[in-house]
């Protein structure tokens, strides 16, 4: 997103702190702050404290946290703009900085921890190429995360145990254990979204930012849940290599 998209005239109308606005103004939006320069002077309101915004016909509604109502009229491309304003607002922010498991480190290391991770980091990099919220919701949606991490973890006990079905089972049981703070927060998450997606518009940045703090709880708990699982996965964690395996590596260590 850029910095400080481009003005646009527009007409003001509604109230604000009790006062009624009319008169033409000069909106400009940022990534922190939707600014009105008017003949009176400049409006600025933070984008924390927009709660909603619609666009009834010929009009664009803002619902601020306060109870108040702008309306934005005669701009050209209203449904841009509000799109625009609701970009802004909606933007996702870094989500892994914080993590301890996912940088550098032995508990970074291995095939496992990166597949661990992966369905997140998809979704994290489809959503930062989605072209509007929609997609950009969808990119995390809980029930294909939560599928994705169980096959990633049902995969981690096949190939540890490729023919003990019993120790296979063992493991994953106890991946899935030792994940089931990610499970809750996955839970947390498919709640958010029916509610994000069933509320009006007037307060849908207000469950958006719901839904936001329970997705970076998502991320956190996959940290959290991989810092206990690493140990699980020790170098004795193997079923027995087939009696291939154990003639090739019976050869490869004559050769040496």
């Amino acid at each position: 997103m850029s910095p400080t998209l481009s003005s646009r005239r527009v007409m003001l109308g509604g109230l604000l702190r009790g006062r009624e606005l009319d008169g033409e103004a000069m909106l400009s939006l940022d990534a922190e702050s939707l600014s009105l320069d008017t003949a009176r002077g400049r409006i600025s309101l933070a984008l924390a404290q927009l709660e909603g915004i619609r666009v009834p016909g010929d009009v664009l509604e803002l619902y601020l946290a306060t109870g108040d109502v702008i309306q934005l009229e005669q701009a050209p491309e209203l449904n841009t703009l509000a799109a625009e304003i609701a970009s802004q607002v909606c933007a996702i922010p870094e989500m892994t900085r914080s993590l301890r498991a996912l940088g550098a480190g032995s508990l970074a290391a291995g095939e496992e921890h990166d597949r661990f991770f992966g369905p997140l980091l998809e979704a994290r990099l489809i959503a930062e190429r989605a072209p509007n919220l929609v997609a950009l919701r969808a990119a995390f949606d809980a029930e294909a995360l939560r599928a994705a991490i169980a096959q990633v973890i049902t995969e981690i006990a096949a190939e540890r145990y490729p023919r003990e079905a019993g120790e296979r089972r063992a493991l994953a049981a106890e991946l899935t254990d030792s994940a089931h703070e990610l499970y809750g927060r996955l839970a947390e998450l498919e709640r958010a979204e029916a509610v994000l997606g069933s509320c009006d518009d007037s307060e849908r940045f207000v469950r958006w930012r719901e839904w936001q703090a329970v997705l970076r709880n998502v991320f956190r708990s996959a940290d959290g849940s991989w810092i206990v699982i690493h140990p699980v996965l020790t170098d004795d964690r193997h079923g027995k290599p087939s009696i291939w395996k154990r003639m090739f590596g019976r050869k490869k260590k004559r050769r040496t």
